[in-house]
């Protein structure tokens, strides 16, 4: 297929556009491709941080050969594989499905691929997995191998943002604190330039560059003791496993991150009960995390779900307390589950308010994972 110069400047840009972030693409011949697949993973469709991979020519158009396209209202089971598509001057988003088709979330279409093709998509997807995660040993490992005044890197698992921090104490999690001022600086910009207690999926990278999935909260407490470092206190960083101070359970949602950053949070999320995912829930809206929403209510009617995307969106400020890990393993019988939990509420130019949340729950069988199926306020 040989382009006009036109087309092929403006293929060219797309390709800049889109693959510039950390991907270099080198040309035979230097001609532009007339078709191109990048291929990444994420934690989710906002995250910049990323693994990547980009076929051109002759591999991309073997990847699409016979490949179908059929309409489809919903997508089934997605991945943390997204592909962005280049050929005749369109671009087009795509969001892997389990089953190795691809998900086009804007025009609701879905476009499976040849059986041998979707092998070979699967097999790109495991590749970059294994460069994008981190290992998941428990904290009774970690704290061996992160010792007291041990130094290491933190990646920022959405933001892709890296500092320098140093673990200081801690028995039941990490105390951590950054190294310097620039460091300091860099962790503040992955919270949105706000000190929080909100908690972010991160990889913890020893000397020996092991990578470790953990999850740290943005929170200046406690004690202090590397002077000079802009930082007053200390934040915590916790493993599988790891517990608060003040309890013998694990945090709910920094274990989450956690199986997040180790590409393992859909086995997490099928483990827990009722009440953990209710907890799940809250704990999302809390942190005004809008990916992290959709995918806890991903079989939920899409009318439920912008209800509460559009009260983050509309600046409303959800509190909860992180409930003990032991209090929310009820156990449940049947089919079908209902409960309500409390929620504080904030609206815009509002007083806050407690607002009861009531979720209803399904599972296809006493083996099967929860699902949330609706949302909803009990009184508003």
């Amino acid at each position: 297929m040989i382009l006009s110069g036109t087309r092929s400047l403006i293929l060219l840009l797309l390709l800049l556009f889109i693959f510039s972030s950390g991907t270099m693409i080198v040309y035979a011949n230097n001609k532009t491709p007339s078709v191109a697949v990048a291929i990444s993973v994420r934690i989710s469709p906002s995250a910049a941080y990323e693994h990547k991979t980009v076929l051109t020519d002759k591999a991309a158009l073997q990847l699409l050969k016979g490949s179908k396209e059929e309409k489809a209202e919903h997508s089934t089971g997605l991945s943390d594989i997204f592909i962005t598509i280049i050929q005749h001057d369109k671009t087009s988003q795509f969001q892997m499905e389990k089953s190795g088709a691809l998900w086009n979330e804007t025009e609701l279409t879905r476009l499976v691929l040849a059986r041998k093709a979707t092998k070979q998509l699967q097999a790109h997807a495991g590749s970059l997995r294994a460069s994008h995660y981190g290992s998941i040993p428990p904290w009774s490992e970690v704290s061996k191998q992160l010792p007291r005044k041990s130094m290491f890197s933190i990646i920022d698992m959405d933001k892709g943002l890296v500092f320098r921090a140093q673990r200081r104490a801690g028995s039941k999690h990490a105390d951590v604190q950054p190294l310097t001022k620039e460091d300091t600086k860099t962790m503040k910009q992955i919270f949105d330039d706000r000190w929080s207690w909100d908690r972010r999926a991160i990889i913890v990278i020893m000397e020996n560059n092991t990578r470790i999935a953990a999850s740290m909260n943005g929170m200046p407490h406690g004690g202090d003791g590397i002077p000079d470092n802009g930082f007053s206190g200390h934040f915590c960083i916790h493993f599988l496993g790891s517990t608060t101070h003040r309890s013998v359970h694990p945090d709910l949602f920094h274990q989450l991150m956690v199986y997040t950053a180790a590409g393992k949070r859909d086995e997490f999320l099928n483990s827990l009960s009722p009440n953990e995912l209710a907890q799940t829930f809250i704990g999302a809206l809390s942190q005004r995390n809008s990916d992290f929403l959709k995918i806890v209510m991903k079989d939920a009617n899409s009318e439920v779900v912008n209800t509460f995307l559009n009260e983050l969106k509309g600046e409303t400020a959800f509190r909860i307390v992180y409930k003990k890990r032991s209090a929310l393993k009820d156990k449940t019988y049947g089919l079908t589950e209902q409960l309500v939990m409390p929620v504080f509420m904030k609206r815009k130019n509002k007083p806050e308010q407690s607002t009861p949340l009531q979720f209803d729950f399904v599972r296809e069988s006493v083996y099967s994972p929860w699902r949330i199926m609706n949302v909803q306020f009990t009184q508003d």
